[in-house]
């Protein structure tokens, strides 16, 4: 199912010069024109106080800074959309990284080089099927367990966890 992106409002945040430019053709290319473009997370922050966006994009570098962003989105009742889906785009993040964005609300991690087929896919993915969100007295965001929501597979083939002290007879 080919999903019409025409309506699809997005918010970007932390993009300057070269690197918004780059976004901003990468974004047409998947469809997505109703874009604005803001390099202060506060003011990011006040458009999603004022406006509802469909999807959120944050660059991740050290003006942004993705986390505090993603948090306060989550957590200030003046947001108008606090289920926003916001997408952090790193250049080489590790699973640290990934595991702390999952844990401070962000929706999920994007990985430079963007290619406008990724934006589809997982626009198309999260928009068709969002993820439920958790709400606890020390988390709010998506549910973390997006992996294991939609895998039911049980047949024979099915991977079985290795005990971690395998018992090996040499033969003799």
């Amino acid at each position: 199912m080919k999903l019409d992106f025409d309506k699809v409002r997005v918010l970007a945040v932390g993009s300057k010069g070269y690197a918004a430019v780059m976004l901003r053709t990468v974004l047409n290319a998947a469809g997505l024109f109703r874009l604005e473009l803001v390099e202060e997370p506060r003011r990011a922050l006040e458009l999603l106080c004022s406006d509802a966006f469909d999807v959120v994009f944050i660059e991740e570098n050290l003006q942004t800074g993705g986390h505090p962003f993603a948090l306060a989105a989550r957590r200030n009742k003046a947001v108008v959309n606090p289920l926003v889906p916001i997408f952090l785009i790193a250049a080489s993040p590790r699973r640290l990284d990934v595991e702390q964005s999952r844990d401070h609300g962000i929706s999920d991690v994007l990985v430079r080089p963007l290619s406008a087929a990724l934006i589809v896919r997982k626009l198309s993915q999260i928009l068709t099927q969002p993820r439920p969100f958790i709400a606890a007295p020390t988390f709010f965001g998506p549910d973390r367990r997006a992996k294991t929501r939609n895998h039911t597979f049980s047949g024979p083939d099915r991977r079985v966890r290795t005990p971690r002290k395998a018992t090996i007879s040499v033969g003799g």
